[in-house]
């Protein structure tokens, strides 16, 4: 109708409804994550690491959390939009 290719559009579709639920999988993980680092630990007689491994650990997995969240709203964002625009245009 306007030029738009619904061949490309479903694939896009696709594309984007694999990547919300891997993303939210990811971002899900991660935030359990940074949950269990943030919780006091019993003391380890033959401790490796130190606070400071432990909290940038902690802020690498809440970077990471961040990171997948908006890539999983911004797909989902992009499924609705393009199921929006398949719905007008057929």
């Amino acid at each position: 109708m306007f030029g738009t290719n619904i061949g490309a559009m479903v694939a896009l579709l696709v594309v984007a409804l694999v990547v919300v639920p891997v993303s939210f999988g990811v971002a899900a993980r991660a935030d359990a994550k940074v949950r269990g680092l943030s919780r006091p630990r019993v003391p380890d007689p033959d401790p490796r690491g130190s606070v400071a491994d432990v909290d940038e650990r902690r802020e690498q997995w809440r970077q990471l959390a961040t990171r997948a969240w908006l890539i999983c709203g911004g797909a989902s964002l992009v499924a609705v939009a393009v199921v929006g625009v398949l719905i007008c245009v057929a």
